[in-house]
């Protein structure tokens, strides 16, 4: 199904971490239509790398590098307050936590509709920025 672009007032930054070029090209526009600004990543050390020196919003996550680093990636993620992310695999989500280890990200198994990627980022940013609002609001408090 055809959707149309609409670009938003602020475009949310996403770390794409993809090595797969048609899966990187689709998901590039569709989250560009989805009112993302998209950087990407290939391997788990450029991703690491770009984590380290930008602010993402939020990562999408293919735990299947070629570098084998995905599960760095997540632990460095679950580290930190950092961006919201999901994690995707062409496994199964239990494949890909018995190779991985327990993580506590959401995770969407390939192949899957752009759009309810989109759709569950756009959740987890809602989500993520009512936390950090409540946060300050208990800080202001007390």
């Amino acid at each position: 199904m055809w959707r149309m672009c609409s670009p938003g007032s602020k475009r949310r930054r996403v770390l794409l971490i993809e090595d797969d070029s048609a899966v990187k090209r689709m998901l590039n526009l569709s989250l560009r239509c989805g009112g993302f600004e998209t950087t990407q990543a290939e391997s788990g050390g450029e991703a690491l790398r770009k984590l380290d020196a930008d602010g993402f919003d939020a990562v999408i996550l293919d735990l299947c590098l070629p570098d084998g680093l995905g599960g760095d990636v997540i632990q460095r993620l679950q580290a930190t307050d950092g961006p919201v992310w999901v994690a995707m695999s062409a496994l199964d989500e239990y494949e890909a936590h018995q190779l991985f280890g327990p993580f506590r990200g959401p995770f969407i198994a390939k192949p899957f509709d752009p759009w309810d990627l989109i759709g569950l980022l756009d959740r987890l940013l809602a989500d993520d920025l009512e936390d950090r609002r409540d946060i300050r609001e208990r800080r202001a408090a007390s």
